[in-house]
Order: structure tokens, then sequence, then C-alpha cells
């Protein structure tokens, strides 16, 4: 199927032309950052002007940040190394036609003459022969851009392939790249979704690194369940805050029932815990002076303030969450635990430690494997272990050890507890809480 086309307009027409005249001064290869300069616009207008040359064939691309038009020359052996070698000359009248004819025909059909009087014109000053303006045609013809006139159609007219101009805030951009990350198989083609991915990427790069923030301002750990919208939107909505470097007030309740208190505080990204199945806010909490997580669905309201704060430059996402075991941090604890393969124990016990980079596995008799692992706080941990039940066995460290066997001697005795009473004649449930 075809891209999708964006609609150009006579000035727009014009600027590019005369971004192509700034290269073609150039010698064929230019900084985009002298171009924009050059042109008092934004990077991101050139990369802009330069994905509309693109899509009606023009030979131009963006390689390390010069722009390098037609075809290119060979280096030398020896040369030193700067900006791309020039290329050969290529006349940009043709790709300047055919963005015309594009603009014209998004108000509707329009026959060849129409179609050469509207590139003659001396504001456009592109005026053609019917013959290669007609060779123009053939040409987004085949890109599947322009449908040619049938038998009862008197003009050329845009394809059902063309996607007319519009735009997305930033937020609804987040949310769209989101959306494809979540649920991955709503795009049967993998080479689908990953163009779809890159271009809005690059739709927020590249004067400002967003397309790397964006992937460093979120993680998820495990496989995220369908979500509440409402928890979802709160957590876009913080996300887009941090991205942006806003404060954001926060009205949070400490427990389900709790009390309510309001806080401000430096988003610097939203972490998943499938375990939980929840969504955190791990931000630098301006009340308490530190690092602090937030459960999302108990931030009550969220308000946005004027003030801004300075992303930690060293700060990742990914490298602060992978050594935690949950989502709760603590200091770093080398643990070894023996898991008897049963039940399936071994395929659960790798596929949840499959995103822990220093965790190691390995068999040390038969039907018995040893996890080696270095974790950043042990209650979440310990938590996860006794769902393995008698499967798990802690090695080190003895304190891990000792609390397991403390919590199991508990249950024994509650169990205790409930078989006296039932062979009393009691209330079976006395004391099993």
């Amino acid at each position: 199927m075809p891209p999708w086309v964006i609609v150009v307009a006579d000035d727009l027409t014009i600027r590019i032309r005369e971004m192509l005249g700034v290269v073609a001064a150039a010698g064929g290869s230019c900084h985009v950052r002298e171009i924009a300069s050059e042109l008092n616009v934004s990077e991101r207008t050139v990369y802009r002007y330069i994905s509309k040359l693109e899509i009606v064939g023009y030979d131009i691309r963006v390689e390390g940040g010069w722009v390098r038009s037609a075809v290119e020359l060979g280096a030398e052996p020896g040369d030193e190394p700067g900006p791309p070698p020039p290329r050969r000359g290529e006349s940009p009248e043709p790709a300047m036609r055919r963005l015309a004819i594009l603009s014209l025909l998004t108000g509707g059909p329009a026959a060849l003459g129409r179609i050469a009087s509207y590139l003659a014109d001396p504001i456009r000053d592109l005026g053609a022969d019917e013959r290669t303006v007609r060779r123009d045609l053939e040409h987004l013809e085949s890109c599947g851009y322009v449908e040619a006139p049938g038998e009862d159609d008197a003009g050329y007219r845009l394809s059902g392939a063309f996607m007319p101009r519009f735009s997305l805030t930033f937020q609804e951009l987040v949310s769209a790249v989101r959306a494809l990350e979540s649920a991955p198989e709503a795009v049967a083609d993998p080479l689908t979704m990953a163009s779809i991915r890159q271009k809005l990427f690059a739709a927020m790069a590249p004067c400002v690194d967003w397309a790397h923030a964006v992937r460093r301002r979120r993680y998820t750990r495990g496989r995220a369940r369908r979500s509440d919208p409402a928890i979802l939107a709160r957590s876009e909505a913080l996300e887009v805050a941090s991205l942006e470097g806003r404060v954001v007030r926060i009205r949070y309740k400490e427990r389900p029932e709790g009390r309510e208190s309001v806080r401000d505080v430096e988003p610097l990204g939203l972490l998943y815990y499938w375990f939980h199945d929840m969504w955190y806010l791990v931000a630098r909490c301006c009340t308490a002076g530190e690092m602090r997580h937030f459960r999302v669905d108990r931030i009550v309201a969220i308000a946005v303030t004027n003030r801004s704060f300075l992303y930690p430059p060293d700060f990742h996402l990914t490298c602060y969450a992978s050594d935690m075991w949950g989502v709760y941090a603590g200091e770093p604890t080398r643990v070894r635990v023996r898991f008897f393969d049963e039940m399936n124990v071994l395929a659960r016990l790798q596929a949840e430690i499959a995103d822990r980079p220093l965790a190691h596995l390995s068999q040390v008799g038969e039907g018995v494997w040893e996890l080696v692992d270095t974790v950043a706080g042990l209650s979440e941990f310990r938590t996860w272990l006794r769902t393995f039940g008698s499967s798990a066995l802690v090695i080190e460290p003895e304190r891990l050890r000792v609390q397991l066997v403390e919590s199991a001697m508990r249950m024994r005795d509650m169990y205790d507890m409930r078989d006296m009473s039932s062979s009393k004649g009691g209330n079976p449930d006395v004391g099993a809480r």
C-alpha cells in the first residue's frame, strides 16, 4: 500500500525550493542546523520538507545531520572525516511540480489543462508543457497518489491512499506510540508496525531528543494486562509532564481508605509491575526531598504546574528498575535459591527472570536448578518466593532463610489451631486469620 501523503501548500512549496537552493549553494551537502538558520525555521521543519521531497521521488536524504541531494560522489581514499561529499546536481523542478500538483488536487479533481495552468502561474513559476506535466502525473499515479481520469471523469484526482494534512498534539503522539507498544498484535505485519513507530518517533525528533526520551520514561516489567482506561490516561498525562520537565501537584491517597495528602513531585517515569498489576509513578517528591514511588490508582488529582525541573541526565528508568525485584528499592543483596522442577516450575522461573540482567540460572542436579542474582530490596523477592511453596529453597542470605522459616512456622501453627478447633467441634474458621 502506498505511503501516506501530507498536503503541501503553495507557501511550503516555495520554502522547500529555498531549502534546495541553500543545499545547492553549499555544493549539494549542508547540515540541517545551517539550513534551519538560513531559512529561519526549526530543524524539525527542515526534516518535514525533506520528507515531502522524498514522497515525490526527489533524491534527497539526511545522514548524520547532513542533507545530501542528488547522486553521491565517491569519496577519495584517505579523505578526512567531516561532512558527506557533495552530490551531483539534480533539478528540483520535477519535485516542485509534483508537490504543487498534489496541493492543487487536494481541492478536488482537475483536468490536465487546469493543472498545467496552475503550474505556470507566476506565483509558482513551475510552467512546463503538457507532455512534461503528464509525465509528472504518471509518476504520481505509479506511486499510488493520483488516479487518472475514468470514462465519466474529466479530471485527475487524489487516490484513496492519500491522507490529507492533520496534526497531533504531543500527548496524542505519545498515546499512539504507546498503543503500538501495548498491543503489537494489532498490526499483523511486524515490518509495518516498525515502520509506523519509526515515523512517529521521527515526528518527535530531531530538535529535542524526545524519541529517546519517550523510550526512557516508561518501563513495563512483565506483560501489561488490560488496564483501566482512566489509569492509562492518568499515566500518559504524568509521562507527558515528565517529558516537558514540568513539576506536577498530586493529591494522593495514602491507603485505600486513608487520608489524602497534596505533594509537588518531579515525575521521572512510569513503571508497571505485572505481579501487582499496578502502574507506579517514579518521582522525586519535593515535599520529602527524596525519590518516591506512587501508585497511580491512588493519585486522586493531577495539576501540571508552571514550574519546571531539570531531568537528571544520568537517570535511566530501565537501569533504575532492573535491579529492583518489583517496585520497591533497597540495599543490593546477593541471593542464591534452589528450585525443584515440579509442576512446570522451571518454565515459569525462566519466564519471570528473563528481564533480570544479573540473574544466572544453572542446573546443579537432576531436576534441581540454582538461581543466583543481586536483588535491590528483599521484601517483594520474599513474597515472590513464597508462591513457589516447597519448590524453592533459599541458600543465602541467611536472614532471608530465617524469615521464610518463621513464616512457614506461623502457617503451621495456624493450621494446627484450625485442626484443634475442628476436633473439639468448634467453628473451623476460628484462628484461621
